[in-house]
């Protein structure tokens, strides 16, 4: 029986009318920000991030192995973090559920920020499962709305 949501969730970065417009760099340099304080973009959700150990996968990439204390379940959670430059970052915790924040490039140069989740819950029933999947897609909006409006706000700052 299934025991995982799969769930994605698209927003344009940087919609007419929205000042500061976002530059690839500007976002890039938030996602890495996110790796080391994901309560600065997620705070409803994350109370804390610290990170553990960093190192660099057989391709390069830089991997962050941190500990997230999440606020509603109340337990720190250890994920292992890949950013893939500068396109993607991958946070994957021990359970397997993986999380992908996506910058990625529309037909006229238009950028757009996609989170994809792979939510596993074993063990939980078909009914358990859908009533994760209703949270869960109200967060998934929710964290990528969140997080354009944090590198907004990053961005006016001069911190990015």
């Amino acid at each position: 029986m299934p025991s995982t949501n799969n769930i994605a969730f698209t927003a344009p970065i940087n919609p007419p009318g929205q000042s500061p417009v976002l530059t690839m760099d500007q976002i890039w340099n938030g996602l890495l920000l996110k790796i080391r304080s994901a309560e600065t973009f997620v705070p409803a959700a994350i109370q804390s991030t610290k990170v553990v150990s960093e190192s660099y996968d057989d391709n390069g990439n830089p991997v962050t192995t941190r500990d997230v204390f999440f606020r509603e379940a109340q337990k720190t959670v250890q994920e292992t973090v890949t950013a893939f430059e500068a396109s993607r970052v991958q946070f994957v915790q021990p359970e397997g559920s993986t999380i992908n924040n996506i910058i990625s490039e529309g037909a006229n140069g238009e950028l757009y920020m996609t989170y994809t989740f792979e939510w596993r819950h074993p063990g939980v029933s078909k009914e358990e499962l859908a009533a994760f999947a209703e949270k869960e897609r109200k967060m998934s909006q929710m964290a990528v709305e969140g997080t354009i409006e944090v590198l907004r706000k990053l961005a006016e700052e001069k911190k990015l």
